[in-house]
């Protein structure tokens, strides 16, 4: 499980890219970034997913990681184009 500390530090990554760019991550770059060690990727995926049912996050199977611009088959992880919904 990951730490509040841990999610804070995603969170504030998948934010960092001013509007309009987008920067992708595959999971074991936002783990790098966020801190997170390798053996909680699974962890970070559940908690990515959660992040993309309520609208904090987009996911996609495959394509490009920014952090290091390579090809990727793993899910990979943006922050939304479009404002997430206020938080209740």
């Amino acid at each position: 499980m990951l730490s509040r500390a841990q999610m804070t530090r995603v969170r504030q990554i998948l934010e960092s890219a001013p509007p309009p760019s987008i920067r992708t991550f595959c999971l074991e770059h936002l783990a790098a970034a966020a801190k997170i060690p390798s053996r909680h990727l699974s962890d970070l995926a559940a908690f990515v997913r959660v992040l993309g049912a309520h609208g904090d996050c987009d996911m996609q199977a495959g394509g490009i990681c920014d952090a290091e611009g390579h090809d990727s088959d793993d899910l990979l992880v943006w922050r939304p184009d479009r404002p997430a919904a206020p938080r209740r």
